[in-house]
């Protein structure tokens, strides 16, 4: 008759191996969505504008530049013009003047690109990154609309800029990290945390982040709680993690691994701090916004320094993982439609 001592190691090896089996059931990959055969909806356009600057007639004939820059987007030209760089009005052809001095003043950054994120190899990747993950949302979402895409230089005013039906990249964002051009940026506006994130890389990941939460804000309710932008970003990281799969987790959130690692080591930890009423349910925007802007570090309660940014995000990620798994009849749309916290507050338990 087996000892008291082997009948207890019994048991807790059998403890490990049902707890692994959940273990592995709870994270266990959603299929990947195939996209052979889909196709993006034929009103769609993707447009350089890099190309249409450099193809810009040059004899000063400033009716003939204007006419040349609404050929090739007649929206775009309007809002590129008039709101992401404010050069003046769209429609008058003396704005050309203003346009020549920015090409002239611009010339490193412009130059820049085209050694970096706007290399054809590498605008070549990155866009068939980005198609396919909005035909991966087209699948998932199949009311969601489809925005056109532009890939511009933005004189540093904007990494993504979405609108209604436009996704608008912005070249210079992505130049690469420790690209020389950095050091005439102001510190103020690009501290170290975010220069290290402006690879080209994360031209594709960060336009789709982008346009999922642009297209999705009406789902934030006014005067968010921390526990609604939770839910919020838990959604947007799912349907982005969805979109693009062959991301990594840390990728996904762009961290390091070593910043996926922290968090994950800390993950209960981290709960214990958001986890308090106060915190959770709190409408106060500065304490709000703490667990979900970009920084150095998450700057919230005992959380200590060499955290990573954003966790926030990371937590509501989690716990929507951990709620897909508890309701695998829950389809796409329904995560993206879900709006009792509850339900996924009690699915999770790190």
């Amino acid at each position: 008759m087996p000892s008291s001592n082997a009948l207890c190691n019994l048991f807790h090896a059998l403890m490990w191996v049902v707890a692994l089996v959940l273990f592995e059931g709870c994270c266990k990959p959603q299929p990947v969505i195939d996209v052979d055969g889909v196709t993006l909806p034929e009103s769609f356009r993707e447009t350089h504008w890099m190309e249409v600057l450099n193809t810009l007639p040059s004899d000063n004939n400033r009716a003939k530049q204007l006419t040349h820059l609404q050929n090739a987007d007649s929206a775009f030209w309007t809002r590129w013009c008039e709101n992401i760089l404010q050069l003046g009005p769209a429609e008058d052809s003396s704005t050309m003047k203003v346009l020549g001095q920015f090409l002239s003043d611009m010339r490193p950054m412009l130059e820049a690109i085209d050694t970096t994120s706007g290399r054809p190899e590498i605008l070549l990747r990155e866009s068939q990154c980005l198609r396919d993950g909005l035909k991966r949302m087209q699948v998932m979402l199949v009311d969601s609309p489809i925005p056109n895409v532009v890939w511009m230089p933005s004189g540093f005013n904007f990494a993504v800029y979405p609108t209604e039906d436009q996704l608008c990249i912005g070249l210079d964002w992505f130049l690469g990290k420790g690209h020389p051009i950095h050091a005439e940026l102001p510190p103020s506006r690009f501290p170290a945390y975010r220069l290290a994130r402006m690879h080209p890389d994360r031209m594709a990941l960060d336009a789709l982040q982008g346009w999922i939460v642009v297209s999705n804000q009406q789902r934030i309710p006014p005067a968010p709680r921390t526990v609604d932008l939770w839910l919020f970003w838990g959604k947007v990281m799912h349907i982005l993690s969805r979109c693009m799969p062959e991301a990594s987790p840390s990728e996904l959130m762009n961290w390091t691994q070593e910043e996926w690692n922290w968090a994950v080591a800390h993950e209960r930890a981290t709960w214990a701090e958001m986890q308090p009423q106060e915190r959770m349910f709190s409408k106060q925007p500065r304490e709000v916004m703490r667990w979900f802007q970009e920084g150095p570090f998450t700057r919230v309660g005992n959380i200590p320094q060499d955290s990573p940014d954003r966790l926030g995000i990371f937590l509501g990620w989690r716990a929507m993982q951990a709620a897909v798994a508890a309701h695998p009849e829950w389809s796409d749309h329904d995560i993206l439609e879900w709006s009792d916290s509850q339900a996924i507050l009690r699915a999770y338990r790190p």
